[in-house]
């Protein structure tokens, strides 16, 4: 019984869950998956995202930002926040926690309203480091392109960058990439 009622519960949590989006993007060597939940009624984001290197490792992250619309004629939706996000240099043998701040920008103007222009940026400077980790830096520009109401078609260039106290910088990611969002 206790085992029905636990599925019962993930199961409910689930469906929650595909409340929002789900975004995939990737290139030759990385690819990234993040989760976006937006309560609407008070302008809140949470997200949650795994990036993966073939070679470098791999960076988690769960995040809180306030989002809304930032001009008259909602053509940009603006957001801050904060990350917190954990990075596993393979290949270095460091690994550590970061704080990250940041935000975004999403441009879709209104007279070509399937394309969308996006800018996010997440830094942590030493302050903000712990563990292993000194700094930690997350840039993403991106051009989407909506091919129908629940999905997106992005290219983009990304930049994910980890430093560690007694290794070598760690690359995530540096390069363009290709990607979809579904929205739920």
């Amino acid at each position: 019984m206790k085992r029905v009622v636990a599925l019962l519960g993930v199961g409910l949590f689930c469906v929650q869950v595909a409340a929002d989006d789900i975004d995939f993007g990737l290139n030759a060597d990385a690819f990234r998956l993040i989760y976006t939940h937006e309560f609407r009624s008070n302008a809140l984001q949470i997200d949650g995202g795994w990036m993966y290197h073939s070679d470098n490792g791999s960076a988690v992250h769960v995040g809180l930002n306030l989002s809304d619309v930032a001009s008259n004629s909602k053509d940009l939706v603006a957001g801050l926040g904060g990350r917190l996000a954990y990075q596993d240099g393979e290949g270095s043998g460091q690994s550590g926690f970061a704080v990250p701040i940041g935000g975004f920008l999403y441009f879709t103007p209104q007279k070509y309203n399937r394309i969308t222009f996006g800018f996010a940026a997440y830094f942590a400077p030493d302050v903000l480091a712990m563990g292993d980790s000194t700094k930690f830096q997350d840039y993403t520009l991106r051009l989407a392109y909506n091919v129908m109401r629940q999905a997106d078609l992005y290219v983009g260039a990304r930049y994910v960058k980890g430093e560690y106290k007694n290794a070598p910088d760690v690359y995530y990611d540096t390069g363009m990439h290709i990607g979809f969002t579904l929205k739920f």
